[in-house]
């Protein structure tokens, strides 16, 4: 009898955050008009490439409100040798959708320091994001290395767009830096063919995964289909994904599993309502405590997202 209450209640909990805007989406990509001038005349994307786009705050709201997503930290789309476009982003947290930044900064650059105070006083400033082989530079760096020791000591998260051939880099990160909040983005850029993930992916997890401050985005899934960008689109079976969620799960737990859209490039294969189903059935399935970490409170726990900033 005890148990069928329990479950009664669960799903009632769950029905009434279905209904409410409760989810954090912990990865989205805005870009100012100013950005998007000057990177249409260095390259052409295809039309539908929402990178190539003008996209703000305003433009997410119904996204957000299909999906039930309170609030987002938005994640870099700048060029390393452009970071005054951050600037246009920090304008956009104004808006009540936005509950952080991840930004773009060079660790070497003489001006990284003033920028980082600056954004820092802003109070969305939640870290900063490098990409593939900028982390091993700045791991032989020493002022680099002076400050990876200040976003430590900040309470920063470093966010990671690596694949498997860079998972020695992040765990070396990870033992340096022990206190250091290290978010690996994408599922490391997994990739599901014939029904399965390679072995050096799952080591690569397993291995990231020993580190208690490395963390995993449940993040762009339908990416990791194969299916062609702006022609197919990705499957929405839950069960297709099985493979590169349950071995995430399984290596990091529900403490350190954390939701992401990774709006709009997602919709480059899928709309993101099946982004959002996808994790979200799959995180159900393991519990209610899981579905809620995994959708909302790791986020909060780990980007130190202030309360104030959601809606």
């Amino acid at each position: 009898m005890i148990r069928v209450v329990v479950a009664v209640l669960l799903t009632s909990v769950l029905s009434a955050c279905a209904e409410q805007p409760w989810i954090i989406d912990t990865h989205t990509h805005f870009k100012g008009p100013e950005q998007i001038a000057y990177e249409s005349k260095r390259s052409k994307r295809h039309p539908k490439n929402t990178l190539g786009w003008v996209v703000r705050a305003e433009d997410y709201r119904p996204v957000a409100k299909r999906n039930a997503i309170q609030a987002t930290v938005i994640v870099e789309a700048v060029d390393q040798d452009q970071p005054q476009f951050d600037d246009w982003v920090f304008e956009q947290a104004k808006s009540d959708l936005v509950c952080g930044y991840v930004a773009r900064g060079n660790l070497t650059s003489d001006d990284f320091d003033k920028r980082y105070q600056r954004y820092r006083k802003t109070g969305y400033l939640k870290g900063y994001r490098f990409r593939r082989e900028e982390l091993r530079g700045y791991l032989n760096h020493s002022a680099a290395r002076a400050r990876l020791k200040m976003l430590e000591r900040d309470g920063m998260v470093v966010d990671l767009l690596i694949d498997v051939g860079h998972a020695s880099d992040a765990m070396q990160l990870a033992r340096e830096y022990p206190d250091l909040k290290i978010v690996i983005n994408h599922c490391l850029r997994a990739r599901i063919k014939d029904g399965r993930v390679s072995d050096e992916w799952k080591t690569a997890i397993r291995d990231c995964a020993k580190h208690a401050n490395v963390y995993l985005k449940m993040s762009s899934i339908v990416n990791f289909a194969g299916t062609k960008p702006f022609v197919e689109t990705a499957p929405t079976d839950v069960t297709f994904y099985q493979p590169v969620l349950e071995h995430c799960f399984d290596a990091f737990g529900e403490d350190r599993i954390i939701f992401a859209t990774n709006w709009g490039v997602c919709t480059h294969f899928a709309p993101t309502e099946d982004v959002t189903h996808i994790v979200h059935t799959f995180l159900k399935s393991k519990g209610f405590s899981a579905l809620r970490k995994g959708m909302r409170d790791n986020a909060i726990r780990v980007y130190d997202i202030d309360p104030k900033h959601l809606r």
